[in-house]
């Protein structure tokens, strides 16, 4: 069965969710705020033209705050969990601030690149070195071996992958658990929620009171400062025109 828009939402936890239904909570008030003002017999056209307007661009100022800063913080949230969803040595991972364990990444990502490089020179024709089939190959090992080097030639492998394109989940998948698997469906949804966080806030169904007609063009002459349109001086007409002298 196909998810609705509204049973997508309903179901959503985490960061930026927040932020995104009140996005659509000031949107659907604001359309609300439409339908009333156009059922109401009480006021002229002028006055509910003015009163949607004024609360359209508070509503699209809401907007423009808030739906950015959902999209965004589902973003961080999916890379976090991506993270989360790929499998490391016991008490590694693939963020570190620890100098020796970033100079020991270096160092294994200098050893990978230089594996790759020879694997490719060595083989020929359809049995050329495939860069993601060694780097699977080293990603199992540096499971199996543990520790400081096994995480660090684990986070030079996912930094290879990222760096050169790779598909980093055919080189970890046959390794993932069963939470690194929730990890990674939670990463996609918020993926997907971000995809759908809307910015865009509908437009009253009245005239905008500074346009003429709800269009944007301005009347002539209209120039916010009062001033004259300017008209091209042409050919002057024969009442104006100055008449040669007799006699010339």
């Amino acid at each position: 069965m196909t998810e609705t828009y509204e049973g997508i939402q309903q179901e959503a936890k985490g960061p930026g969710v927040e932020e995104w239904r009140q996005a659509d909570k000031a949107r659907a008030g604001l359309s609300a705020t439409y339908q009333s003002l156009k059922e109401d017999p009480r006021y002229s056209e002028e006055h509910k033209a003015q009163t949607a307007w004024a609360k359209y661009e508070e509503v699209r100022a809401q907007v423009e705050q808030l739906a950015p800063e959902a999209r965004e913080k589902m973003l961080r949230s999916a890379e976090g969990r991506e993270r989360l969803s790929i499998p490391t040595p016991e008490h590694e991972g693939l963020i570190t601030k620890d100098t020796d364990k970033l100079l020991l990444t270096a160092h294994e990502r200098s050893r990978l690149e230089g594996l790759i490089s020879r694997e490719e020179k060595s083989s020929k024709g359809p049995f050329k070195a495939n860069p993601a089939d060694v780097l699977k190959r080293e990603y199992a090992r540096g499971l199996t071996q543990g520790g400081p080097g096994g995480g660090a030639t684990v986070r030079a492998v996912y930094e290879l992958a990222r760096d050169w394109g790779l598909d980093i989940h055919q080189i970890v998948d046959e390794h993932r658990k069963p939470h690194h698997h929730g990890a990674l469906e939670d990463a996609q949804r918020a993926r997907m929620q971000a995809n759908i966080v809307g910015k865009g806030v509908s437009e009253p169904p009245f005239p905008n009171p500074r346009l003429q007609g709800g269009k944007a063009a301005r009347r002539v002459g209209d120039y916010g400062g009062g001033q004259k349109a300017f008209v091209p001086r042409g050919k002057q007409t024969s009442a104006t025109k100055k008449r040669r002298p007799p006699w010339k």
